[in-house]
């Protein structure tokens, strides 16, 4: 019987760490661009002007690409980890469908067998 569940490897949690970290650096350019957008705050706006002069996009539209590398990032690893893991199984499916059939096997070969049915014949001796 095959386990359902399996540990998440440490090089895989840390793959999905630095998504979620990318990714939570992407939502702040977002949030700082929506503050800036609503709020009036002097330096915030410098700020975010200094920014779109020097990228040539807004701050909202980088917070949307970061979040979107990380997306493709994570993907990446989830799909890169479930084909891993589908190997597995199959693996272990393979190796019990051949346990199946040989217990199959073997219990068709123990019941088709005829139970011998030894005689005594009397032992003759050799006279010398």
């Amino acid at each position: 019987m095959a386990k359902n569940n399996k540990k998440i490897s440490a090089f895989e949690l840390v793959w999905y760490t630095l998504c979620g970290l990318v990714a939570l650096w992407g939502l702040t350019y977002i949030v700082i661009g929506a503050i800036n957008h609503f709020a009036n705050i002097s330096s915030l706006g410098e700020f975010c002007e200094g920014f779109q002069n020097m990228f040539k996009l807004s701050i909202h539209i980088w917070g949307s690409i970061i979040i979107a590398i990380a997306a493709v990032a994570a993907t990446i690893v989830l799909l890169v980890y479930a084909k891993t893991f589908d190997r597995a199984s199959d693996r272990e499916q393979r190796r019990s469908a051949r346990l199946s059939a040989l217990k199959k096997a073997d219990d068709k070969v123990v019941s088709e067998q005829q139970p011998e049915v030894v005689s005594e014949a009397p032992v003759e001796t050799k006279a010398e």
